[in-house]
């Protein structure tokens, strides 16, 4: 068995360091290399996150990531990358962006898309796990009516009833395909002055999709995109985005007070995500501390 071992890991080591542009091994975690690469692409997202990027950082960062991967993996927790949204909504409220912003952002990072899809999943994943964890804890009348205390603004919840508007412009479509994009886009804007009528004008452009309606609490959206949605007039889009598909608006179809409940069900919810965030956070530095990582 050892060695296999050693044997398997050779031949990591050389295939990591063979093709036209050989990587250097920097490290192992738990055995697997680490190469240049993998540190440089890290550095990438982690700068795109507004995070500490240095080399050291970088390392730590994929520590985390494979030992999170490890522990995942022993019960089968799989995301696909139409899943990780609960994950681009962290990041985005923590750096006072929308997802789409995010998006965009990390997409401009320069960093492997495999790379960073892998880092997204993994954190979803993880999060998944802490969550199955938490599954039996409460929430006490005690800890809502604290929360609410400290945080005013949810008792002036919205809820909005939001449609996304889609004017496609590839990166395969180069400039051009841009500018004809914000100039569609542009006249819809002007013309998008109710959801019913909007929805069937944008529709009828081969270039546009209209998704389909989602509602959503302003807590739920982050505070920078609340604000937008309550600058937009109901029926009106909001100001176009870029992401990969190309710009994207939002419709704005309704937005009323959130029935009474909303509050307390929201302040809850920040509680529990406060408490599995604590228990993903604690189960992480046992698993650190039992990991093996070799500098080299």
């Amino acid at each position: 068995m050892a060695r296999s071992t050693v044997f398997a890991g050779a031949m990591l080591a050389l295939m990591a360091c063979s093709g036209a542009h050989a990587q250097s091994i920097v490290a192992t975690i738990n055995g697997d290399p680490v190469t240049t690469q993998d540190i440089a692409n890290r550095e990438k997202v982690l700068r795109a996150l507004g995070m500490p990027s240095s080399a050291s950082d970088a390392l730590e960062s994929l520590v985390k990531s494979r030992v999170e991967a490890g522990e995942v993996n022993k019960y089968g927790i799989r995301v696909k990358n139409d899943e990780i949204g609960p994950t681009l909504y962290y990041f985005a409220e923590r750096l006072h962006t929308t997802p789409q912003a995010l998006q965009q952002r990390l997409a401009q990072s320069g960093a492997d898309s495999k790379h960073l899809e892998n880092f997204l999943q993994i954190h979803q994943a993880f999060t998944i796990y802490a969550r199955a964890r938490n599954r039996a804890v409460e929430v006490s009348e005690k800890d809502i009516d604290a929360e609410i205390a400290r945080s005013p603004k949810l008792s002036n919840e919205m809820t909005y009833t939001l449609r996304q508007v889609v004017v496609a412009a590839p990166p395969s479509s180069g400039a051009a395909g841009l500018q004809a994009a914000a100039k569609e886009m542009q006249d819809l804007k002007a013309r998008f002055t109710d959801c019913d009528s909007g929805v069937k004008m944008a529709s009828a452009s081969p270039n546009v999709v209209v998704r389909e309606p989602i509602t959503r609490t302003s807590s739920a959206l982050g505070e920078q995109l609340a604000d937008l949605l309550n600058k937009t007039p109901v029926g009106h889009l909001t100001a176009p985005s870029r992401d990969s598909t190309g710009l994207v608006a939002i419709a704005v179809c309704d937005k009323s007070k959130a029935k009474g409940d909303s509050a307390r069900d929201q302040a809850a919810q920040r509680v529990l995500s406060r408490r599995i965030s604590e228990d993903a956070e604690k189960l992480y530095k046992e698993l650190r501390a039992t990991a093996v990582v070799v500098k080299k």
